[in-house]
């Protein structure tokens, strides 16, 4: 057993739905905590149990204990949250930096609400049953019409589908009844992004970014899309500024930000571009054409039209084997412009 302090995080709300099992709820962990636990658990019932909303919440909280209070507070977590009819706590451990533990606790029970909640989270991620996962989330919202999860993967799935202006309703309403959560304002800011409300989409994905950690790839994700948003704003400055801190980050092969780095590049040179920093923008957009291929998909033919464009702004004369290549591509632009270069 570890007998360092270790980094324990935890956020999340667990909500039971009604004042009988609230009550429950409450006599299970005093009876755990006075029979097994004692001291072990890093919560005090007072601070984390809310009457008002019969709910379990923690906001966002950095300790420093033993594995032992890591185990014991997970543990009793876990029980009470078979009781809840909504919700999750996230929970992760740290030595030193290094990831130990990264635990989403939330109901497993029979009760209606969790099983079609489930289903619908699991149906989500199979391609071509969004309808179903659709249905099934809206069963989960019927049984508990404060569902803030529920309404944030129906959203997904709308937005999947292209029921923008339904997604943008759900992610609202999942807002509205978890504000702390990070993913409903991520997808109210990708619904803004497509109707080129780029102001807004980048508070809505600050926002997601201020409700998350750097542990989890949506932090990133927004912090991404917070910068193409603020470049689709003319917002330059910032906008290199954001891609500058997500470019610094090492993202693991498995992480989803990992294939999209060459657009953070590319993003990055072309903020770089429009501040005149054409050294900078250079090596931007070098590092594009360097990466391969990811998702968002960045051709090669555009990451040549840029750099050629950075290379003329710069004063260098090979701009043109950038736009040549480009133009054998299939770039019209580069076209467009080798042709009017030469010509000046």
């Amino acid at each position: 057993m570890n007998t360092q302090p270790l980094k324990l995080i935890f956020k999340g709300r667990l909500e039971f739905g009604s004042q009988r099992t609230f009550d429950m709820v409450l006599r299970h962990w005093q009876t755990r905590i006075e029979t097994y636990f004692k001291t072990d658990i890093l919560f005090k019932q007072e601070q984390v149990f809310i009457l008002e909303d019969f709910s379990l919440t923690i906001p966002q909280q950095t300790l420093m204990h033993s594995e032992k209070h890591w185990r014991s507070t997970t543990s009793l977590l876990q029980e009470v949250a078979q009781f809840a009819v909504a919700g999750n706590i996230r929970a992760w451990c740290l030595d030193n930096g290094r990831l130990l533990a990264d635990l989403t606790i939330e109901p497993e029970s029979d009760k209606a609400a969790v099983l079609e909640y489930r289903r619908g989270c699991d149906l989500v991620g199979q391609e071509g049953m969004e309808l179903e996962a659709s249905a099934a989330l809206s069963r989960a919202i019927e049984k508990y019409e404060r569902h803030a999860l529920a309404y944030e993967r129906r959203g997904y799935v709308n937005y999947k589908l292209g029921n923008f202006n339904d997604a943008l309703h759900d992610f609202s309403k999942s807002i509205r009844f978890n504000p702390n959560n990070p993913e409903p304002y991520y997808g109210c800011g990708k619904v803004k992004m497509l109707k080129n409300d780029w102001e807004n989409a980048a508070q809505d994905f600050d926002q997601a970014i201020k409700r998350s950690l750097a542990l989890q790839p949506l932090h990133w994700l927004a912090r991404l899309k917070k910068g193409e948003s603020l470049f689709h704003a003319k917002h330059y400055a910032e906008a290199a500024q954001e891609l500058r801190l997500y470019l610094q980050r090492n993202f693991p092969e498995h992480d989803p930000n990992f294939p999209r780095r060459r657009r953070a590049t590319y993003l990055l040179g072309k903020a770089l571009l429009a501040l005149n920093d054409f050294s900078a923008a250079l090596e931007a957009f070098d590092r594009t054409l360097s990466i391969d291929a990811g998702v968002e998909l960045v051709p090669d033919a555009e990451g040549l039209l840029h750099r050629g464009i950075a290379k003329r702004r710069a004063g260098k004369p090979e701009f043109t084997h950038d736009l040549q290549a480009a133009a054998q591509m299939g770039s019209s632009e580069a076209a467009r412009l080798l042709l009017e270069w030469q010509e000046a």
